[in-house]
């Protein structure tokens, strides 16, 4: 694999690039038919102090009641600091690969921490530091939204940002939007999710993904995660 030259450029010129066509066709349409209706245990991922999740049919099984009760509190909190609500399923934990991956996201995590994909992450890039790719599958659903944050974590070794887009079709009207924000808060870039899209951005910068809107016609789906120094430091 080599990188485009274009791809390359801009990312050292802005801090962000956009890679289209990634993965090979079939693996990239394997994945998007697991996250789309395959056996993937979704646990709904909301801000709070020791970053719990619940399983999503948990979360919807709640009475309608408590439910509004925790979705009011998001908004709140959302309303002024840092908040998020959206789906995930973590491919890795603590550096650790999980044995209850399904193949299509084991299959990826072991391409991406590959030597062969390894050494395209540090041509695109040109940083010779890049050990190990995360991944987390994640699903957005109407209603759904991360503020703005820079991806900053000390000791965590994050140098890159991944957004692998698995989005067959998608209109700029149904939110979801990466968006690229200045120290004023201005939106300088926004980039719609596509499919076996890439895009990767510098570690930290200012970036936000806007609300989907209630009438998306389908989930916003991708693996995210960090281009990272060293993998991250096991759990427990």
């Amino acid at each position: 694999m080599t990188p485009p030259p274009a791809c390359v450029e801009r990312l050292a010129r802005t801090g962000r690039t956009r890679v289209d066509g990634l993965l090979p066709d079939d693996q990239a349409r394997a994945l998007h038919a697991l996250l789309a209706g395959g056996p993937v245990d979704w646990q709904r991922a909301i801000e709070t102090p020791g970053d719990v999740e619940v399983p999503v049919p948990v979360f919807e099984g709640l009475p309608i009641e408590e439910q509004v009760r925790i979705l009011s509190k998001v908004h709140g909190e959302a309303r002024d600091g840092f908040q998020f609500i959206f789906d995930r399923w973590r491919v890795d934990v603590g550096g650790v690969p999980s044995p209850l991956a399904p193949e299509p996201l084991a299959e990826l995590h072991r391409r991406f921490n590959s030597d062969a994909f390894l050494a395209y992450a540090r041509a695109l890039t040109g940083d010779d530091r890049i050990a190990y790719v995360d991944a987390q599958a994640t699903r957005y659903l109407p209603g759904h939204f991360l503020n703005r944050h820079t991806d900053q974590l000390d000791r965590a070794g994050r140098l890159y940002a991944y957004v692998l887009n698995l989005c067959p079709t998608w209109r700029i009207e149904w939110g979801g939007l990466l968006q690229f924000l200045d120290d004023a808060g201005d939106v300088t870039e926004t980039l719609t999710p596509g499919f076996n899209t890439l895009n990767l951005f510098k570690v930290p910068q200012g970036h936000a993904v806007s609300m989907v809107a209630p009438f998306a016609g389908a989930p916003r789906l991708s693996i995210t995660g960090w281009w990272r120094a060293f993998p991250p430091e096991p759990l427990g």
